[in-house]
Order: C-alpha cells, then sequence, then structure tokens
C-alpha cells in the first residue's frame, strides 16, 4: 500500500489523518474528511435507538480512501465495503466476469 504520494504522507485511518493534521499544523485531512461526510450524508438516515430499518432497508459498512490530488489538496472518499454485501442478483459472478449487452 502507498503510504506516500507526491511527498505527502498518505493516512491509513481517520485517527491517523488527525494525527498527520497536528503533525503538519494544519487541518487538511480533516477538512477533507468533513467535505466528504458532509456530502454523502444525504444518503443516510441515522435511527433513533430502538426504531427499526424499514423492510428492504440494510446496513452498511464502509471505509475512508485517502488522496492526494496534483494540485497537493487532499481528499477522502468514503466507500461502500461491497465485499461484505449480499449479492442482490443471486448470481454470484467474480467481479472479473462481465456480459456485454451487445454479445
Amino acid at each position: 500500500k502507498t503510504s506516500k504520494k507526491y511527498g505527502v504522507e498518505i493516512p491509513t485511518t481517520v485517527e491517523h489523518a488527525y494525527e498527520l493534521d497536528r503533525k503538519n499544523g494544519n487541518t487538511m485531512w480533516r477538512d477533507a474528511l468533513q467535505l466528504e461526510m458532509y456530502n454523502v450524508g444525504v444518503a443516510f438516515e441515522i435511527l433513533e435507538a430502538g426504531k427499526q430499518a424499514p423492510r428492504g432497508w440494510h446496513k452498511v459498512t464502509g471505509h475512508i480512501v485517502w488522496d492526494v490530488k496534483m494540485d497537493f489538496t487532499r481528499k477522502a472518499r468514503w466507500v461502500l465495503d461491497g465485499h461484505k454485501t449480499a449479492d442482490p442478483s443471486g448470481l454470484h459472478m467474480p467481479e472479473s466476469c462481465h456480459v456485454s449487452p451487445f454479445a
């Protein structure tokens, strides 16, 4: 796994990102994470304690992918842990299999 890009250390966890910000005397990683959480927030509904999720809804997990752009801005992207969710089609096709609509 790459630990640096353009000479900038890439965090591996949220805690590591905060540690790098403290070490560098800025909030670049924290700001990137805050922006990503704001942007993806529209896709989530936080349920009150004890409240059941509507039928068909599923709990999902994810992780943060960290990056440095060419202009040295920091980027955080929240991605789903798709390997942990059931295949909705029931086909269980490996990711290397692709079906072409033109075949």
